[in-house]
């Protein structure tokens, strides 16, 4: 069975967090089910949210990355009474200490191919619709919970271009014209 883990001091961790969860600031609800994406490499811990990344030194084994619910991680944090933490995982599984939490998880023998998607906090459907171009695969815009928020993207570029075509047709515009000009500017 797969498994690695980090251990951390207890406050670094939860000052981390902290600092993670400020980006949010008074963002919509739904941000506030921000994902945080976690990478455990050779003495790093990588922590990711849309518009920050964070890397802690800290002792680990084995590389992995994780997805859970930022604000939900920081819960867990601050209950945990110790003074350092220990984050284990196995197959979409974390474990501090006697807590089990369902996570996803895909575990690398290297870790040349631990991608993150870097986005900004205000990333709109112009970053998400570019994720593919960009060269991420399905598995890894599902993996970071993105798989609905790009689909999302694609429905409102759909609607945009017809709305766009209803009014400019009178002009001689058609749905080609829209569409090449949309690629041009986009670079899809």
């Amino acid at each position: 069975m797969n498994t690695s883990c980090f251990i951390i001091k207890k406050s670094t961790l939860l000052e981390t967090l902290k600092e993670i969860s400020k980006v949010l600031g008074k963002s919509p609800q739904w941000r506030k089910s921000t994902v945080l994406e976690i990478t455990i490499t050779n003495g790093k811990l990588t922590l990711v949210i849309p518009g920050t990344i964070y890397i802690l030194d800290c002792e680990t084994k084995n590389t992995v990355k994780a997805t859970i619910g930022l604000l939900y991680f920081l819960d867990i944090i601050k209950s945990q009474k110790e003074t350092s933490i220990e984050c284990k995982f196995t197959e979409n599984t974390l474990t501090i200490k006697s807590l089990s939490i369902e996570v996803e998880t895909t575990f690398f023998e290297t870790d040349k191919i631990l991608r993150s998607i870097k986005m900004p906090i205000n990333y709109s459907d112009w970053h998400l619709l570019r994720l593919e171009k960009e060269g991420f695969t399905e598995e890894e815009i599902k993996f970071n919970k993105l798989s609905y928020q790009v689909y999302g993207a694609k429905i409102t570029l759909k609607s945009n271009i017809r709305k766009t075509i209803d009014l400019l047709k009178i002009y001689g515009v058609n749905k080609k014209d829209i569409e090449e000009i949309i690629n041009k500017k986009l670079k899809l």
